[in-house]
């Protein structure tokens, strides 16, 4: 089922007004689950309400206040890894909240739908977000929503399989969610890394086997973009089914949603 799906499980299950999500490796501080709901009353037109995810190690140390859409359409947490010193203490309008620990308005959902499965892990939350903003739901950030979090606490962080399903989803949620122009340039800039790292990882052939095990960069994630081109096409028909689904039913332009990108060399250079 993945996290997509094992969610989706839950939510269709459920009853109410407002359905949360928590991650099974996060430790919610006291006033979490009320914080949420009312921010929910208080902000009609808000489809999702994003709590303040915080790392269990190091502690108290930003994990997310918020997601971040960045402008190569990657999705990104603020504040990650900023010691909390009350900097995201303000309730505000954020672009999209991480699945992590989250609020999601039953309306919404009936409206936008639920996490895509065909994603199975990584990027699901933030597909959610944008296919939100498209229907012209806005989302908003709860400082005293507080959960402690392991990241990647469900796969090893830059293990094969997160390279995979980062790498793949990102692209499946470009070509469901973007404008043409930038699944053009964001499609073309994914065959250049994996060209680079192709060749890359000829030229190192027969060098140590841990080299050739990294998924990371280079060489080792040359083998993962295989993988990643081989599903990109098994799936294309189903994503642009999707993608013409979405684009007749948006009723915000893409140029109001692209007022949220940050510029990536800006994040980079943080």
């Amino acid at each position: 089922l993945g996290f997509a799906g094992g969610n989706n499980l839950g939510i269709r299950a459920a009853r109410g007004r407002h359905i949360v999500l928590l991650n099974n490796d996060t430790q919610v501080r006291p006033g979490w689950l009320r914080a949420l709901v009312d921010a929910a009353e208080a902000n009609p037109a808000a489809g999702a309400i994003a709590a303040k995810i915080l790392f269990l190690d190091p502690p108290n140390t930003i994990q997310n206040a918020g997601s971040i859409l960045l402008s190569d359409g990657s999705g990104a947490d603020r504040g990650f890894r900023e010691p909390d010193r009350g900097q995201y203490d303000e309730r505000q309008e954020v672009f999209g909240a991480c699945g992590a620990s989250v609020l999601y308005r039953r309306d919404m959902l009936e409206d936008v739908g639920v996490y895509d499965e065909t994603f199975f892990m990584y990027y699901e939350d933030t597909d959610l977000n944008w296919r939100m903003r498209l229907r012209g739901w806005s989302v908003v950030y709860e400082p005293a929503a507080v959960v402690d979090h392991v990241h990647a606490g469900s796969s090893q962080e830059w293990s094969p399989f997160f390279v995979f399903h980062v790498d793949r989803n990102r692209l499946f949620m470009l070509l469901k969610d973007a404008s043409m122009p930038m699944v053009i340039r964001s499609y073309w800039g994914f065959i250049r890394l994996a060209a680079r790292n192709a060749t890359r990882r000829a030229r190192r052939r027969g060098d140590s086997p841990v080299l050739e095990g990294r998924a990371a960069r280079g060489a080792g994630r040359a083998r993962v973009h295989l993988r990643v081109v081989a599903s990109l096409a098994a799936h294309l028909p189903e994503m642009l089914v999707k993608r013409s689904q979405i684009r007749r039913r948006r009723t915000v332009p893409d140029a109001v949603v692209e007022r949220w990108f940050f510029p990536r060399e800006q994040w980079a250079g943080r």
